[in-house]
């Protein structure tokens, strides 16, 4: 029905909700493959080559997930001869919803294939994180990888309130998946709720009912405002006016690499992060690098509350801790060293 939602997490649900929704679940992860954009492929190679011949493009870039785009540029590229360059802001088969679903090895072998033939085809190949680079390079020994994270533009803040709530505000924004749960902020904002400490968790977007469960079950909904998404200025507000931001990094085993675009702009609101996973992965790097929050392992309720209690008592001075050395990420800066990629693909010759 149309005012039906559809879950924007449906593949990192644990348990299908009905036979069907099993069956359908099982057929896109083992048939429909590299996923359920795979119908788009011809028509889009199709109107790619027309587009290519008709404005001269001389440059592919292609960006994924999805990753049938990534078959799309690489069919456009092979029938017109021109450069292209691979960009991935996740990984492929490594990708966060099949680390925890069983698939056939036939599903995994034809998706492997599916995987080499576009890294070895590309020109250059793009690659949100040092950990996803060396993950390709594993597969692939070759020099043509690059680093570009994702980003913020520093203009969406400048017309945002920089007020804070009048009460002390932990804001998650985005899709919070089973993978995603918190489960050391649980009893440490309870250890808040218990010495009188007074609060709200704001969650903006998607939240599963797993992590209502859990908070219901610990009497902290009433402490939880849960809002559905809204648009990118009014959740930037939201965050400017928090006093921490949340993080969780999928908790799934190869998550080293992952980066959440919702980093880069808690980067880019200068409000201190309390982020949950791989404390050796690359979103803790940048964190620390940036000094602009900690990342603490995802059972280790003390160190959340230590955190939270201090950020708490001390709220100006606590911000003042961090110094938000966040330029690196600014998507002008981002930009051009895009360019250079570009230049560099398109004009070998030139960059000897």
């Amino acid at each position: 029905r149309k005012e039906d939602k559809i879950s924007t997490y449906l593949l990192t649900e644990k348990k299908a909700k009905n036979i069907l929704e099993s069956i359908l679940k099982w057929v896109r992860i083992n048939i429909v493959l590299p996923d359920a954009k795979i119908g788009w492929l011809p028509f889009a190679v199709r109107e790619g080559i027309r587009l290519v011949r008709s404005e001269k493009i001389d440059l592919i870039f292609s960006s994924s997930p999805p990753h049938t785009v990534q078959l799309i540029a690489a069919n456009i590229a092979r029938k017109t001869g021109i450069k292209w360059i691979a960009d991935f802001r996740d990984p492929w088969l490594e990708i966060v919803y099949y680390q925890n679903l069983k698939r056939f090895l036939l599903s995994q072998k034809v998706d492997r294939m599916l995987e080499k033939k576009v890294l070895l085809q590309a020109d250059r190949v793009i690659c949100i994180s040092e950990s996803i680079r060396s993950l390709f390079k594993s597969k692939l020994n070759h020099n043509k990888f690059d680093v570009l994270p994702n980003g913020f533009d520093a203009r969406d803040f400048e017309s945002i309130d920089g007020g804070k709530e009048d009460i002390f505000t932990i804001t998650y924004t985005g899709v919070l998946s089973d993978e995603r749960i918190p489960y050391g902020l649980i009893p440490a904002i309870k250890r808040m709720k218990t010495n009188a400490m007074d609060f709200q968790l704001r969650l903006v977007g998607a939240v599963c009912a797993k992590f209502i469960k859990l908070l219901d079950a610990e009497g902290l909904l009433q402490n939880t405002r849960i809002i559905d998404y809204v648009p990118h200025t009014q959740a930037l507000g939201y965050l400017k006016k928090s006093s921490v931001l949340l993080l969780v990094i999928d908790d799934v085993p190869q998550n080293q690499g992952f980066l959440s675009g919702k980093i880069f702009d808690y980067l880019g609101s200068k409000i201190p992060v309390l982020a949950f996973g791989p404390v050796d992965g690359d979103a803790a790097k940048i964190l620390n690098d940036t000094s602009s929050g900690t990342m603490i392992d995802y059972h280790d309720s003390d160190q959340a509350y230590d955190w939270l209690v201090q950020a708490y008592h001390s709220r100006q001075e606590w911000i003042s801790k961090y110094k938000f050395n966040v330029e690196a990420f600014e998507r002008k800066h981002l930009t051009g060293q895009l360019v250079k990629i570009f230049d560099k693909t398109a004009n070998p010759t030139n960059h000897k």
